[in-house]
This record gives C-alpha cells, sequence and structure tokens, in this order.
C-alpha cells in the first residue's frame, strides 16, 4: 500500500507568530517536539532546517519499510520573515522531491509565508462555485419561499466558504471581505438591487441570518471549549496551552496570535479571560454561554452599525464650522464638495 506523503519544513517562523513572555517560566512541565502529524492515512513530516527534515525522511523511507508516492510527496518550506526564500532539496535514494509553495490537503491550503490569505481566497472560491450552481434550480425559482432559500444557503454556502474557519487568525481586512461575499449572497436570493438603498442590517433582518463576525465568534468559541476538553497529552490541547522553549522577538510589532483572537473574542461576549475554561469544561453550559454571547454579541453589533450610519447621515457640526444644507431634502453637508455629490444622488 503506498503512502501519500506530505512534508512541511518549518524554519522558526513560530517566533513570529507568537509573542513570548515567559520563556522562563517555572511553571514549564514538559517540552514535546513534534516531529510529524498525521491525517487520517497521510502522514505530514516537520522540522526546523534542512539537514533534519532529510534525515527525518531517510529514517521514514527506510526505517518503516513503506512504498513512498513520489509523485503525491512534496515538500513545502515556510522560512523566517525578514530572509530570504531558498527552495530546500530533499530527495529518497537518488529522487528529487518537489517543492512547492502552497499545497491543499483536505480543503485547507497551506501557504509558504504561514498567512490564510490564499487559504480563504480559496474558501470563497469553492463557495461562489457552489452558489452559482444553486442560482437556478433554488435562488431564482419562484415556487421556493425566501426561507426556504436562506436554508439552503446556510445548509450548503455557509459551510464551504467557512471550512476550517476554528483554527483561522482573522484581521479587519479578511472579516471585511468574507462580510462583503455574505452580504452580496443574501442581496442576490432576496433580489435586492443597489439601487434600492438597502443597508446591510435590513438584509440580515429580511434574511434572519447573522453576519460572519458573529458566527465565526460562535464557531471558534464552541471549538476552543472542544480542545480545552481533550486529554492533556492530545496535540491541539498541548498547543493552545503551550509556549516556545527558544525564540528572540525582532524588532516591530508581533504578528496576531490565535490566543489573541480568542481573548477578543471572549472580550467581546463579557466573558472573563480567566475563568473561560472552568465554564468550558461542562460542555452544555459552555454551548449555552456561547449561544447566548453570540445572540449578545451580534445585538450589539448591529446597534452599533445602525448608530454609526445615523452619525453618518446626520452629522452634528461645531459651532465653527461652515455647514451646506441642501435645498431638496435639508440634509446637512459638512463641505460643498460633499454637497454637490450628494445633489447628484438627491435628484
Amino acid at each position: 500500500m503506498q503512502q501519500k506523503i506530505i512534508f512541511a519544513c518549518y524554519q522558526y517562523f513560530h517566533s513570529q507568530c507568537y509573542y513570548l513572555r515567559r520563556l522562563q517560566a517555572h511553571t514549564k512541565t514538559q517540552e514535546p517536539l513534534v516531529r510529524e502529524l498525521l491525517f487520517a492515512d497521510d502522514a505530514a513530516l516537520v522540522a526546523h532546517s534542512e539537514p533534519a527534515l532529510q534525515r527525518l525522511m531517510s529514517c521514514f523511507a527506510e526505517m518503516f519499510g513503506l512504498e513512498v508516492s513520489l509523485k503525491k510527496t512534496e515538500v513545502l518550506h515556510q522560512p523566517t520573515p525578514h530572509h530570504d526564500y531558498q527552495p530546500p532539496h530533499i530527495s529518497i535514494g537518488h529522487t528529487k522531491l518537489k517543492t512547492v509553495n502552497q499545497f491543499t490537503y483536505l480543503g485547507c491550503t497551506i501557504s509558504s509565508d504561514a498567512r490564510i490569505d490564499k487559504k480563504i481566497d480559496n474558501r470563497l472560491t469553492k463557495a461562489n462555485s457552489a452558489f452559482g450552481r444553486l442560482h437556478k434550480r433554488v435562488w431564482k425559482n419562484n415556487q421556493l419561499k425566501s426561507l426556504t432559500k436562506i436554508s439552503v444557503y446556510k445548509a450548503v454556502v455557509i459551510p464551504t466558504f467557512l471550512f476550517g474557519s476554528e483554527s483561522w487568525v482573522l484581521y479587519r481586512h479578511h472579516l471585511r471581505l468574507l462580510e462583503h461575499f455574505h452580504q452580496r449572497c443574501l442581496r442576490s436570493i432576496l433580489n435586492i438591487h443597489w439601487s434600492d438603498f438597502i443597508p446591510n442590517i435590513e438584509g440580515l433582518e429580511m434574511a434572519e441570518a447573522d453576519s460572519i463576525e458573529s458566527t465565526l465568534l460562535k464557531i471558534q468559541l464552541r471549538w476552543v471549549g472542544h480542545v480545552s476538553r481533550m486529554e492533556d497529552h492530545r496535540l491541539p490541547k498541548i498547543v493552545l496551552y503551550g509556549e516556545l522553549s527558544t525564540s528572540h522577538h525582532v524588532r516591530g510589532a508581533p504578528k496576531k496570535r490565535y490566543k489573541d483572537c480568542l481573548k477578543k473574542s471572549l472580550g467581546a461576549c463579557h466573558i472573563d479571560h480567566r475563568q473561560w475554561a472552568d465554564i468550558a469544561s461542562n460542555r452544555a453550559s459552555w454551548c449555552l454561554t456561547v449561544r447566548r454571547a453570540a445572540t449578545s454579541f451580534e445585538e450589539d453589533h448591529r446597534a452599533h452599525l445602525t448608530d454609526k450610519r445615523q452619525r453618518r447621515k446626520n452629522p452634528t457640526p461645531n459651532s465653527n464650522q461652515q455647514i451646506f444644507p441642501c435645498n431638496r431634502c435639508n440634509r446637512v453637508c459638512l463641505s460643498r464638495i460633499g454637497l454637490v455629490n450628494h445633489k447628484r444622488a438627491c435628484s
């Protein structure tokens, strides 16, 4: 039986993904070294350097007696930030393995720059394809109710572009990209044209759907509660609660960590980040807490967007600031060019 092996060569890029504050902590009990990752019937070997990866490959191919598929075996190198990319040279016997900048496995895209931009683009492409295949049979079918179409969208499209989002480290531009796709799909299902001037909040209320940020918050909190209930020897729990044993901090702001996203989500849901693990130990209680927190977050988020829109549409000028009222609808503009642009739409 042939064994498909995917190799990922990591070269201390983790030092940029974690902000290390207590490297010499006295509470450290063990230092596990991860050399292989198992995915169903496949395996991935990881190493910090090219010679170490070559040594692991030689031991894996010779000692275990497996027949390695050379066509399916790939090498991925993730260099340290601020260093030039140099493709590694890994071989099995006299055959050199193929070096790639990214590969997709089980729907997840892993790239050499250790970012999730390409992963999100890949998920959006698949979701857009799934949405397009249902265009005539579901979205434009007049015999189906709108709530039925929304239910199909929640069951097919949303899980497609949020697949694997439990471990994503998202920035604000990622959320805007996902929310834009979500709103575009809902407007297409509800036949909302851009000229109708319907804000996004009203579109969500008409579809009885939640925003993507609220959905991601609920998914990640449920997943992290599942990880915290794992046994102590499980690798996901070791990575979540662990720290790097050796590293250095370079100049500049550190990259965002998964723990930073988790702490921000807990703060947005008004959950104490020092006691969340105790609440998550009870699965039923944690699911109820996450569900209530996501509902509360969605309400606060919509109220904030509504207030922000009202302040943008009806600004309060300062006492010394010149105003430019519209002679048609009496709307107050704060600049002359703003009044000219407003009159184009007001006419």
